[in-house]
């Protein structure tokens, strides 16, 4: 099936952060990328801000879409120990270097993080706001910030884990956040 016009802009868009930034992203930029004309793409996308926000709905769609996949199941289907578990396998896989920079472009943008954000709270225990953790709730803890610790050392590093070793890390970070929703009943 071929994709839409939209899907391909927002490929396209996402060719020209991996190439030049954020900041390269501009109707021209686009356009040129997609093999479009520039009216084309502003009949989809009116302003540069609804592009950027597409793009963000775009791969948190993508990255929901993984994490449907690594369950078996939707997020509501799947129970505590498959959303962590299946987060944990996702979020260790290596990010792009468009994702990193979008994500880091609007750390301070909760509009833009809005999309991410729900899917976030459908695949993972909430952070804790204090403390006195249980020992289920602090695995579940370490085993996130694990996989998004993996998941930004492979986009950051100039010199990747062996793959073997990947692997491993990934999954002993998959059984801890299993062994952590398995252990004990987590209250949210």
């Amino acid at each position: 099936m071929r994709p839409s016009k939209r899907t391909e802009i927002l490929d396209a868009a996402l060719r020209v952060i991996e190439a030049g930034g954020v900041t390269a992203v501009t109707f021209e930029s686009v356009a040129e990328a997609a093999g479009m004309t520039k009216g084309g793409l502003l009949y989809h996308f009116p302003t540069r801000e609804a592009l950027l926000h597409a793009l963000h709905e775009h791969l948190a769609g993508q990255w929901e879409a993984s994490l449907v996949e690594a369950a078996g199941s939707s997020a509501e289907q799947a129970t505590e120990a498959e959303r962590l578990g299946a987060y944990a396998r996702v979020a260790t896989q290596s990010a792009t270097r468009a994702e990193l920079l979008l994500m880091l472009e609007t750390a301070n943008e909760p509009d833009m993080h809005a999309t991410w954000n729900t899917v976030l709270t459908r695949w993972t225990p909430p952070l804790p706001e204090k403390g006195d953790l249980s020992q289920a709730q602090l695995r579940q803890v370490i085993a996130r910030l694990a996989a998004d610790g993996l998941w930004l050392h492979e986009s950051f590093t100039t010199v990747p884990l062996a793959t073997v070793v990947r692997a491993q890390i990934t999954a002993a970070i998959t059984d801890l956040a299993v062994q952590a929703t398995d252990t004990e009943s987590v209250t949210r």
